[in-house]
Parts: structure tokens; C-alpha cells; sequence
């Protein structure tokens, strides 16, 4: 409900700014206009969660300077200080329009401070509020009524604040860790916003994140992707030993092994030696088409025998007689199965063994 006698307006202004922030425009900002600022433009047919169903981005001062105060005390850092306090905490929305215009003049700007401060003022509770410091995004709940800082703004705690209800944390509700750089680039993109407050426009993927929910789009990709994956695992299986072993070699050299022997000419019982410089490695590689754990016993054996002279060692098979053990003390990869296929598909060489069999 909007507040008896405060104008809201709508901005003519590109982008939403704060008093003491640069207004600009920003991809992955929504303008705070008087419906959303009172609620009205609040995201709908979201799945009801334990969190509101409606999110802001707040910057705790320029450049993120009240987030140490923010974080450690559980609050919402505002600026606005050639505003009273008084009238922010007791909202004297006549006086901080007067204010305003006062204060921005001719300038664009005003319009969008006092979208910005209704947003902060009016049931701030009904949203949730992220911010993106230290690599991660942070998100927290608040309860309604602005608190004035009795000693005045400062360089380190804001003119006035929200009290969280839900304090600040960078991980989901499921506790994954919300890292910037695990984050979709539609959701990171509102941090280079200049401004104080604004709704941001990937609002349904940051609840999604929040409440752990996968995005239907690319579950349907996972999906049809292991339905692939499933479909290659029949075909390498069918592959000749000669182009089994090149699919390997291709493998090796796309994951960034480079082969240092001539597939066929290499020390007895060792098809591959394969060269990682970047991990300064060199790995001993056998191929088989189908092998037992006798078979596989027998060039551990072998590897542990070279050990001088290999990092480790990488046992492809592709149909393995039983299901096969390694010891848990030594540096061997076995490639099996859904493995195989797993690495064919990732590494873009699908389409290369279905050509073998075509």
C-alpha cells in the first residue's frame, strides 16, 4: 500500500541514483518506478518459499564503504545525509521531497531518490536485498522502520539503516557457496550498478539460486545431454580397437596431454606415454577393449614397477569384464563406461565416433 502523502513519481531519468552516487544506466537494472518502488511491479508466480518473493540490490555506500559496519552488525547502510534523520525514521515525506528537489536542482535525479528512499522506507520487509562484495553475492532479509545513526554519517557506518531479520549471508538456503564467479552473468551484472537501490532485472534467477531451485532450461540441457552421453557409451563400446585407441589419444590431447611415443611404438606393455607440462607429468596409458581385474592387476604391477619413470598411470577400457578396483595409495585413473562417454561428449568428440561407425 503506498504511504498516505508520499509522491511517488515516475523516473524520467535513465537509471535510479543515489544523492551521493553518479546516476547511469546499467544492463540488468530495473528503473525503480512508483509501482515497483510501492510493490505493486513485485514479481509474480514465483514458488512460494521462505523467502519474499520480490528482490532489491543496495550498495551499503559508495564503493561498498559501510559493508564492513553492514555485515558485522546485521543492518542495511543508507546515505541521504542532507536529509535529517528525523525525517527518514519518522518519514516526513513533504520535507524530503522539499529536500530533494533542493538539493538536485535542475538535474536529473530527483525523481529517482525518491523512488529509492520510498522503496527503503515503505515495508522494506517484503523484499529480499543483495549486495556483491568480497567474490560473492550476500542477501539478507530486514524488518520494516529506518533507524537514524546517532553519531551522524561517517566514512565507515551510513547516515542511517535497516535492521536485518535474516542477516547477511553468501550462501543459498541449501548452503551452496554463492561465488561471483559461479554466479549466471544476468545476475552479476547488476553489481556495476552506480546507484543506492534497484530491482534487478534477473530477480527470478537470484530467487532461484536462493532457494536452490535449478533453472528449467538448463535442467532440460542436463538432461538431454546424459541421454547423449548414454547413446555414446553404446557406440564407443562398438568401436574398433584401432579407433578406440585414437579416441583415447584424442581425449589425452584435448584434455592437455600432448604424447611424447608413436601410438604402437612405445615400451613394451604401454600403448601411450602421454606429457602434461603445465602439471610436469608424464603418464603411462593402456588400452584395452575389454579387460578383467587379472588384466588390470598385472599392469599396476607394471606401473608400480616404472614408477621412476611416470606420475601416474590412465586404464582405458571400454568393456570391462566385471567391475573393476583400484587401490585407493596410487595415482591411477580408470577410464570405464559412462567415463568414457562423459569425456567424449564434454570434450566435443561425439559426433567423431558416431563417424566410425557410419
Amino acid at each position: 500500500m503506498i504511504t498516505p502523502g508520499f509522491p511517488i513519481y515516475t523516473s524520467t531519468g535513465d537509471e535510479i541514483g543515489g544523492n551521493d552516487m553518479h546516476t547511469t544506466s546499467q544492463d540488468g537494472v530495473i528503473e525503480l518506478t512508483s509501482e515497483i518502488a510501492t510493490g505493486y511491479g513485485s514479481p509474480k508466480n514465483v514458488k512460494p518459499a521462505v523467502l519474499p518473493v520480490s528482490v532489491r540490490y543496495v550498495k551499503n555506500g559508495a564503493a561498498g564503504r559501510w559493508w564492513r559496519a553492514a555485515k558485522a552488525d546485521r543492518q542495511v547502510h543508507i546515505g541521504w545525509s542532507n536529509i535529517p534523520a528525523t525525517d527518514i525514521v519518522a518519514p516526513d515525506y513533504l520535507a524530503i521531497e522539499k529536500r530533494l528537489k533542493e538539493y538536485w536542482g535542475d538535474r536529473q535525479g530527483c525523481t529517482q531518490d525518491i523512488n529509492q528512499l520510498h522503496c527503503l522506507i515503505d515495508a522494506p520487509s517484503r523484499h529480499v536485498w543483495i549486495t556483491f562484495e568480497d567474490g560473492c553475492m550476500w542477501w539478507c532479509t530486514v524488518r520494516d522502520g529506518i533507524v537514524g545513526n546517532p553519531d551522524g554519517e561517517s566514512k565507515d557506518r551510513g547516515h542511517a539503516w535497516l535492521a536485518c531479520d535474516r542477516p547477511w549471508s553468501n550462501k543459498s538456503i541449501g548452503g551452496r557457496l554463492l561465488a561471483i564467479a559461479d554466479l549466471p552473468g544476468t545476475v552479476t551484472t547488476v553489481a556495476g550498478f552506480k546507484g543506492t537501490v534497484c530491482q534487478p532485472k534477473a530477480w527470478e534467477a537470484i530467487l532461484r539460486i536462493l532457494n536452490d531451485d535449478a533453472d528449467a532450461d538448463a535442467m532440460e540441457a542436463s538432461h538431454a545431454r546424459a541421454g547423449y552421453e548414454r547413446a555414446i557409451e553404446k557406440v564407443v563400446r562398438r568401436l574398433s580397437p584401432k579407433d578406440f585407441e585414437q579416441l583415447i589419444d584424442l581425449i589425452l590431447v584435448r584434455s592437455g596431454w600432448a604424447r611424447i611415443s608413436t601410438l604402437g611404438k612405445t615400451r613394451e606393455g604401454v600403448d601411450l606415454e602421454v606429457q602434461n607440462l603445465a602439471a610436469n607429468e608424464i603418464a603411462f596409458v593402456q588400452v584395452k577393449s575389454a579387460a578383467t581385474q587379472a588384466v588390470l592387476d598385472d599392469y599396476i604391477s607394471r606401473f608400480q614397477e616404472r614408477r621412476g619413470l611416470y606420475s601416474r598411470m590412465i586404464f582405458a577400457v571400454h568393456s570391462p569384464s566385471s567391475n573393476l578396483t583400484l587401490p585407493s595409495d596410487l595415482p591411477i585413473q580408470l577410464w570405464t563406461g559412462n567415463m568414457l562417454s562423459r569425456l567424449t561428449v564434454r570434450l566435443g568428440l561425439g559426433e567423431w565416433a558416431e563417424g566410425r561407425l557410419s
